[in-house]
C-alpha cells in the first residue's frame, strides 16, 4: 500500500484539490460548452492521476467525495437532474446550485454537500415540475401570481414551516443568485415579505415562540419513553446472558440478537446523550471514557460534529451508556472482522484495477471499519445483490427505531431526530422536579450540579446542546405559566393572585409569555412551585411543606395534588396513634388542615374517603 493510500483515513476518497481549485466560481459568462465542462467532483488515485466523477453538464452530479457525515445513505450523495423538464430551467438551477456550493450565500460559508442534494430533491425538482405543468419554460416567464399560487399549492400539503421553507428555498436562491441565471426572475418573489415569514418561521420564532408545535420536532411522550427505554435495557441484559452462553461468534451480521442489541444500544446512546443521529453513527469503537474530577465521575463519549463544523465534541452520558457501548463493541466483532477482510480485498483490487468506484468504496470501508454501529447493506437487484458491511445510515437508524418502538409495545412513531429535543426536555424537567426515567439513571451529583458546572466540566462539549436545553427551559416555563393562566384551580399565595389576574383581558398572551417566561424565576420544591426572586424562606420550605401554601411566592397546581393528598393521609395516620402526645396531635391537626385546604382549592378530595373533615378529633 502506498503512502498516499495509507494517509487516507478519516475522509472520503482524496479529492482532486488542484483540479477543483482551478474551476471557476461561477458559470456566468461562459459558453454552454464551457459551462458543461466544469468539473463538479474528482478524485485522485494512488499514482496521483485525476479521475473526474461528474461535470456541470451531466444529468447526475456525484458528490460522494464531499460527504464527511457517517450516516448518509450512498443514494443521497448524488444530485439527479431531470432532463425531461424544461432545459433552460434545469441549466439555471444548476448554475445557482453550483454558485451556492462554491461561494455560499452572501456573508455565509458554502454549504455541505448534503445541502446541495437536499436543495435539488426537495426544492428544485418539485418547483420546476409544477411550472412545467403550467407550460412555462424559463424563469423569466414566472410572474408574481405563479409564485403566489405555488405557495398556496405547497401550503395545501399541510407542510410545517421548516419543510415549507425547504420546499420554497430555490425561489429565494433564484433571486439571490439571479446574476448566475440566463433567464432570471423579473420580480422579487416575496412582495413586501420574506421567505422566512411566508413559510411561517418568522411566526414560529421570536415573539410568537409560544406556538412551539409549529415546525418543531416532536418530543417522545413520557409513557413511550419509559416503555422503549425499559425494553432497550432488557435487551442489553439479555444480550449479556447470550454472550456468556453462546460466545461472540454467534452474533453474525444477520442474527436477530445482534440486530436487537444494535438497535437497543443505538436508542440508549441517542436518548441519554442528546447527540444528533450523524454524531451517534459517527462514534468510533472505544471512543468513550470515564474521568474522576473533584470526586465526581464523568462519562464521556467522543464523536465528530458536522452541523456547525466544530469537529471533535464530547457528550456527557450516564455510566449505563458506556456499558451498552462496550457491549455492542463486543457483539459487532464478527461484522468488523468481515469488513476488515473486504478491506484487504479492496486494496488488492485497487492496485490492479483503476476504478473510481473501487477507490470510493475502499475509502468508505476504511472509515466505516472504525465505526461502532455497523450493518449489512445490499446494492443492486435481488439476483445480483452484493452485501457490504458498512455504517448504519440515517434511514437505517429510523428503521431500527421503528423496530425498537414496536417491540417495546409503543405506538409512537419513533424517529432519531426526536431524541435530541426529548433529551433537552427531560434534562429541564429533571431540574424542575419532574424526573424522567432516563435521568433517574444518572448519578445524583450530576443532577444536582449547576448548569455552569456542567458547562465548564469539559470545553469539548457540544455547546449547541446547551442552547437547546435553554430553549426547552423557556418552553417549559411558557407551558407552565400558560397552564396557570387557564382554568385549572391553583393554591398558594401567588396561585391565588394568578387566578385573580385571569379576569384581566390580555391582547396577545402568547407574545407576553414569550417575552416574560425566559426571565421568570421558577423552581420546584417537591410540593409546589416557588417564584421567589430573593432567598425567601432560605429553602426551609423544601423540608416543611405546610409553610408554602401561605407564602406569597407559592403556586400549587394539580401537578402536586398527589403529594398533598399524601401529606393529608400521613397527618391522619399521626392523629390516629393512641399514644401520640398532645403536641404531636396538635401539629398533625394543623398540618392536616393546611393540606385539606390545598386539596380543596385544587377541586379534589383527600385520598382517604373516610374523612373529608380535618376538624375531626
Amino acid at each position: 500500500m502506498t503512502l498516499l493510500s495509507a494517509n487516507r483515513n478519516s475522509r472520503a476518497a482524496l479529492k482532486a484539490y488542484d483540479v477543483l481549485f482551478a474551476q471557476p466560481v461561477t458559470a456566468s459568462g461562459l459558453s454552454k460548452a464551457e459551462r458543461d465542462a466544469i468539473v463538479i467532483s474528482a478524485i485522485v488515485n494512488d499514482r496521483g492521476e485525476t479521475l473526474v466523477l461528474s461535470r456541470f453538464g451531466d444529468a447526475r452530479w456525484d458528490l460522494r467525495p464531499f460527504f464527511d457525515q457517517s450516516n448518509v445513505n450512498e443514494g443521497h450523495k448524488y444530485v439527479s437532474w431531470d432532463f425531461n423538464l424544461p432545459p433552460e430551467m434545469i441549466d439555471d438551477c444548476k448554475a445557482v446550485a453550483y454558485a451556492w456550493f462554491k461561494r455560499g450565500l452572501p456573508g455565509s460559508k458554502p454549504p455541505v454537500a448534503r445541502g446541495i442534494t437536499t436543495l435539488v430533491s426537495a426544492s428544485v425538482i418539485p418547483f420546476i415540475r409544477w411550472l412545467s405543468d403550467l407550460e412555462l419554460e424559463r424563469f423569466s416567464d414566472v410572474r408574481p401570481i405563479h409564485i403566489s399560487n405555488y405557495i398556496h399549492h405547497c401550503k395545501s400539503e399541510s407542510l410545517r414551516p421548516m419543510p415549507l421553507y425547504s420546499r420554497l428555498r430555490i425561489i429565494d436562491f433564484l433571486w439571490i443568485f439571479s446574476a448566475e441565471t440566463l433567464s432570471p426572475l423579473q420580480c422579487f418573489p416575496w412582495g413586501d415579505s420574506s421567505l422566512w415569514r411566508v413559510s411561517g418561521i418568522g411566526e414560529a420564532r421570536g415573539t410568537s415562540a409560544a406556538n412551539k408545535n409549529t415546525g418543531r420536532t416532536d418530543i417522545i411522550p413520557p409513557d413511550d419513553q419509559a416503555k422503549i427505554f425499559n425494553y432497550c435495557e432488557q435487551i442489553v441484559h439479555k444480550t449479556k446472558e447470550d454472550l456468556k452462553a453462546t460466545g461472540i461468534d454467534t452474533f453474525t451480521r444477520r442474527s436477530p440478537k445482534m440486530i436487537r442489541c444494535r438497535d437497543a444500544v443505538l436508542y440508549i446512546a441517542s436518548i441519554t446523550s442528546g447527540m444528533r443521529n450523524e454524531e451517534v453513527i459517527g462514534i468510533e469503537v472505544g471512543a468513550w471514557r470515564k474521568e474522576v474530577v473533584d470526586g465526581v465521575t464523568y462519562c464521556w463519549v467522543t464523536t465528530t460534529e458536522h452541523k456547525t463544523g466544530k469537529g471533535r465534541v464530547d457528550y456527557l452520558v450516564p455510566e449505563l451508556t458506556l456499558d451498552a457501548l462496550n457491549l455492542f463493541a463486543m457483539c459487532s466483532t464478527p461484522m468488523r472482522r468481515e469488513l476488515e477482510a473486504e478491506l484487504s480485498d479492496l486494496e488488492l483490487s485497487c492496485n490492479s484495477v483503476d476504478s473510481a468506484d473501487l477507490l470510493l468504496r475502499l475509502e468508505k470501508a476504511r472509515k466505516d471499519s472504525k465505526r461502532l454501529f455497523l450493518c449489512l447493506n445490499g446494492y443492486g437487484n435481488k439476483a445480483e445483490r452484493v452485501g457490504h458491511i458498512e455504517v448504519l445510515s440515517a434511514a437505517g437508524s429510523n428503521e431500527a427505531f421503528k423496530r425498537v418502538a414496536k417491540a417495546a409495545g409503543s405506538d409512537w412513531p419513533l424517529r432519531t431526530h426526536q431524541c435530541r429535543r426529548t433529551y433537552a426536555r427531560c434534562f429541564v424537567e429533571s431540574r424542575m422536579g419532574r424526573t424522567s426515567l432516563v435521568f433517574l439513571k444518572w448519578q445524583f451529583k450530576h443532577s444536582s450540579m449547576s448548569m455552569t458546572q456542567l458547562y465548564a466540566s469539559n470545553p469539548l462539549q457540544d455547546l449547541t446542546l446547551f442552547d437547546e436545553i435553554l430553549q426547552q427551559m423557556t418552553e417549559f416555563k411558557i407551558d407552565l405559566i400558560e397552564s396557570w393562566l387557564d382554568d385549572q384551580p391553583l393554591a398558594g399565595g401567588a396561585g391565588e393572585r394568578i387566578m385573580e389576574l385571569r379576569a384581566i383581558p390580555i391582547k396577545d398572551r402568547s407574545a407576553l409569555l414569550a417575552q416574560t417566561a425566559p426571565h421568570a424565576n421558577i423552581r420546584a420544591t417537591g410540593h409546589g412551585w416557588c417564584i421567589a426572586t430573593e432567598r425567601g424562606c432560605g429553602g426551609a420550605g423544601l423540608y416543611e411543606a405546610t409553610r408554602c401554601p401561605g407564602c406569597k411566592h407559592s403556586v400549587i397546581d394539580e401537578t402536586f395534588a398527589t403529594t398533598w393528598q399524601g401529606i393529608y393521609s400521613h397527618q391522619l395516620e399521626l392523629m390516629e396513634i393512641d399514644d401520640a402526645g398532645p403536641a404531636v396531635r396538635q401539629r398533625a391537626k394543623r398540618d392536616m388542615q393546611v393540606a385539606f385546604d390545598v386539596i380543596s382549592s385544587l377541586g379534589l378530595s383527600p385520598l382517604d374517603a373516610r374523612d373529608s373533615d380535618p376538624t375531626r378529633t
